[in-house]
């Protein structure tokens, strides 16, 4: 028989009662934190605010070394002066910013 009904048998809460318990449980699953260890809720928003600041400061390392990088290139430098002094620049401006954005200590 190439073409067999297959059935899938599920338990199947037919009463009311058990219905609206379904639904009381999803509701319960949905307000629930992303992680289930016990950890704060802020835990999703920090982790986001904190990969944003290391993206920015990778972003912005990039694109002044970047910039250095073509500026030596345009003055056939012998000596990467413009990238050196760029990426420099750079990182200290990088964690200038990471460092203000911190939230202050009590």
């Amino acid at each position: 028989m190439p073409f067999t009904k297959l059935e899938a048998t599920l338990p199947i809460n037919s009463t009311k009662t058990n219905m609206e318990e379904d639904k009381n449980e999803w509701k319960k699953q949905e307000n629930k934190p992303f992680s289930n260890k016990g950890n704060s809720e802020k835990t999703p928003s920090n982790f986001l605010r904190y990969s944003g600041m290391a993206m920015q400061m990778l972003g912005t390392i990039l694109v002044f070394t970047y910039a250095g990088y073509k500026l030596d290139q345009w003055q056939m430098n012998k000596t990467p002066v413009w990238t050196l002094v760029l990426s420099l620049t750079s990182i200290a401006a990088s964690l200038y910013l990471l460092i203000r954005s911190m939230p202050k200590v009590k």
